[in-house]
């Protein structure tokens, strides 16, 4: 089996400052798509109240990435069971506005490429 894992190591801490909290979510935001922030509205307080943001400095990480062909036992291969490597990938699709906007599609989601 094909795989890629990572293991992070740290003791987070809750970030109860309203203000950082704000910067933290915002920087998601932009890292998932670049130039949303600065066109949705920030979260209200109601919103800050109800999400949870860690902070984790990271004092120790590995990361493993297994890829190629199975490696089977010899007595496998002579099984009749098919055996190799389905590729799977996450791509995004057409965007699908919500049943209320009216707004255009911004260019940050025509172009979004990750």
């Amino acid at each position: 089996m094909n795989y890629r894992s990572a293991i992070v190591f740290g003791t987070a801490r809750e970030v109860t400052d309203d203000d950082e909290k704000r910067r933290v979510l915002n920087a998601i935001v932009e890292h998932v798509v670049a130039g949303r922030s600065s066109e949705a509205r920030p979260p209200n307080e109601k919103e800050l109240r109800g999400t949870m943001v860690l902070a984790l400095p990271v004092t120790e990480a590995s990361a493993k990435i297994r890829t190629g062909a199975p490696v089977d036992d010899e007595e496998d291969y002579g099984m009749s069971i098919w055996a190799g490597v389905l590729p799977l990938a996450l791509t995004p699709g057409e965007p699908i506005p919500d049943s209320g906007v009216s707004a255009p599609l911004p260019a940050y989601l025509r172009m979004y490429r990750r």
